[in-house]
Parts: C-alpha cells; structure tokens; sequence
C-alpha cells in the first residue's frame, strides 16, 4: 500500500463509499437513537516524589495530554504511575505485586536515583468521574528495602483518599499501629476495605494501555499474558470477537469509514473464522476486478493493522486510555490527524486519551493547546516535567494559530545532538 495524502477533514468525519460486493449495501444511515456512553472518569492532576526518572512532579491534565520527550528521558516512565495505581486496584491486583512486576523490577528501580535521603515513593492523582460534582483524590507513599536472601520489607508511609472536601481514608490509622503488617496492603487493592471509595478504585482499575505490536496482533494464539504485559492492546482481534453481533457490526463500521479515507483501496471491513475457530479481521480492497480482493491480518502492513488497533482502542470504552507511541509505521500526514481523532472519539466516548510520542507531526496540525501538551526536559539530576503553557514560544505560536510540533520538539532537543555523527564514531 502507498503512502497517499489525507484530507483532514474527511478522516475526521467518517466519510464513506461503495465497498467489495456481498450482496448487501455499506454505509447505510441509520435513525437509531445513540446510547449514551458509560459514565467516564479523567485524571486532573498527578502528584509524584521520588518516582523513576522524576524527583517531583505536579501536572494538571486535559482530557488530551501529549507528552513529549527525547529518548530515555521518562515517558513511559511517567505513564507507567497510571499503570502502577491500576495494578494495585484491579481484581487480584496487590502493592507488591504492582512493585515486582516483570515491567518495574523491583522497588529499587521505582524509587528514583535522585531521591537522597528522602527514599519514600509517593504516587498521587487526582480523578474527576462523570455524574459527580466532587473531585476524587488518592495518595500512596510508601518504602522499603530488599535484601538478598531476606523477605521483600517495606511498609505503607501514608494512604489518603479524599471526596471533595471530606476526608474518606486516612492512614496509618488505629488499626495499622496496633498492627503494623496491615501497612503491607492498601485498602485500595481490597474490597472490604474500599467500599467508601468504590467509584475511584473501579475508575483507577478500568485505565487502558495500548501499545500494538503487529507481530503479537498476526499471532493466532494471541497469547492474553503477553499482549496484556509487552503489548498491550495487540489482542483487540480477539476483543472485537467476543462482542455481540450488533455492537461488533457497529464498531466495525466506524472503523471501516475511516479506513476508506486513510488506506488506499480499502472497501470493507469483516470478521471471519477459520477452521479452527480463530478470529481474523479480513480486509477488501479494491482493484482492476469488479468484486475486489479479501486478505485477512496476516497480509496487512504493520501501519494498516496499528491503525485499526487504534481506531478500536478510541472507540472502545470510556476509561482513561494511554496510547504508547501511536505514530509508529503511520504515514506523517495521517499521524497529524491523530489529534483530531482523539477529539472525535471524546465527544463520542467522553474518553481522557494520554499519549506519549516522538513526533513532532503529532502536534503538527492546529487546534492544540499549550495546556494538553507535556515536555519532559532531562537533567543530570532529574526529569523535569513542565506543562506546554510554561513555555511562551508555545504559548504564542497558539495565539497565532501556528502549529506547535516543531516548537515542542525543539524545547526537548538534546543539548549535544550535533555530536551524533559519523565523524565522531570513526
């Protein structure tokens, strides 16, 4: 497949055509009544001590936040103190097991290097859910250490819920000094305990990662485990399988009329099953034949298959969603309405979409704010994190309606990058 030109405005509004022949008709309108989304939650604010590549950060989020950063610079790091509260609170979900996840290793590499004698790890965010006037608000610290041939010791420093103004959950309380190994368990990870703040626990729980990898997502056996842990949203074959008839046919065809705008010759859209009863997302495209030809994923390029992960992941579910890298194998052009998406699936789902990226074409097209863009600035002694509206040049190139993606990647460029030669590997 080439690499055409895209029409802004007709990928964003879903546009459509005649597709392959199977003797019924696309695209056909509907007066059916829209359900209204379920209710949606958003972070509004991360607090983080001692956290990875962070000393502290304190970052009011947009329901579009794009973190920007050179290499190794901490932006999977940063999206990761989402995951971590979300691995304590899922089902099964645990403080240590959030802590020794193959992902972070161990306590040692989640506590900053830059910590000095302060070693406490303290992860907080701030949550506003749909239907509800009051903000949520969660804070975890706690410490530790780990010596081999010794147990895993560490205990909870301080865990606070608050609603609003009233305080929900303040520990370490009677309960943990008269026994202090309660300290080793949140009351977020457990049910009896998070019934007063049920709504943020199940809010803190249902956040998504998405990183597909198209290996993993060509895969027939689509392992749960892996695609979960290394590529997390490569199984959503699998997941568009399970839905029933109806609501599969739907999601379908919203990505199908994306796809006709963003892929060449794409017509439709299917899902089949092979002999073995495996799900295969099977594609038409059109040629010099009336009729077209199908392949299913295994034929797809690496960008068509990353591009319906991500169509699917902005239209499935209202949860906070954090997108890894979304522009990789995409065209630069199709990158650019990746904003615009976003937006059109928020005022469908109600969705908060967290992305980290390299590209400067990400913000490359108009309509982002200052406000919704993250840098990360490394230092030698730490990560800075600072929002786009601390930087003027940002600041006035919005006023004036220019794109922001040069100015951005510019402010995070690294110092020394003109020493990256061949010259200076001879």
């Amino acid at each position: 497949m080439g690499d055409p030109a895209y029409d802004a405005p007709s990928l964003v509004s879903l546009a459509s055509r005649t597709g392959c022949r199977e003797g019924r008709r696309t695209g056909r309108r509907t007066n059916a009544r829209r359900r209204r989304p379920p209710m949606a939650a958003r972070f509004t604010h991360l607090h983080l001590s001692n956290w990875r590549n962070f000393k502290r950060v304190e970052l009011d989020l947009r329901e579009r936040v794009f973190i920007l950063g050179p290499n190794a610079s901490g932006k999977t790091n940063l999206l990761d103190a989402f995951l971590f509260l979300r691995d304590i609170a899922v089902e099964g979900g645990s403080l240590v097991g959030a802590v020794r996840d193959p992902r972070r290793g161990a306590l040692k590499h989640i506590r900053s290097l830059h910590a000095g004698f302060d070693s406490t790890v303290v992860v907080g965010v701030e949550v506003e859910i749909d239907g509800d006037s009051r903000r949520w608000s969660y804070q975890l610290a706690f410490q530790g250490r780990e010596r081999r041939g010794r147990p895993f010791e560490f205990e909870i420093v301080e865990e606070v819920v608050r609603h609003g103004d009233q305080e929900i959950l303040m520990r370490p309380n009677e309960a943990d000094r008269d026994d202090p190994r309660l300290l080793t368990q949140t009351h977020l990870q457990q049910m009896t305990q998070n019934r007063d703040f049920r709504p943020l626990a199940e809010a803190l729980a249902a956040v998504e990662h998405v990183h597909v990898v198209p290996q993993v997502a060509k895969g027939t056996a689509r392992a749960a485990d892996f695609a979960r842990r290394d590529a997390p949203g490569s199984d959503f074959i699998a997941r568009i399988a399970r839905l029933a008839p109806g609501r599969q046919k739907r999601k379908l065809a919203r990505i199908q009329r994306l796809l006709r705008v963003a892929v060449p010759q794409f017509s439709d859209l299917r899902l089949e099953r092979d002999a073995e009863g495996h799900p295969h997302l099977e594609a038409c495209f059109q040629h010099w034949r009336r009729r077209g030809v199908w392949q299913n994923e295994q034929q797809f390029s690496d960008g068509t298959l990353r591009l319906i992960g991500l169509l699917w992941a902005l239209d499935e579910g209202s949860a906070p969603l954090l997108l890894e890298e979304p522009e990789l194998s995409l065209h630069k052009d199709l990158v650019r309405q990746i904003p615009r998406l976003i937006a059109a699936a928020a005022e469908r789902t109600r969705r908060q979409v967290i992305v980290s990226t390299h590209a400067e074409e990400l913000l490359g097209g108009r309509g982002v704010d200052p406000s919704e863009v993250v840098l990360l600035e490394p230092t030698n002694r730490e990560t800075l994190v600072k929002p786009g509206t601390e930087y003027p040049e940002l600041v006035a190139a919005a006023r004036a309606g220019q794109p922001l993606g040069g100015l951005a990647v510019s402010a995070t460029r690294p110092g020394r990058i003109e020493q990256l030669s061949l010259e200076g590997m001879r």
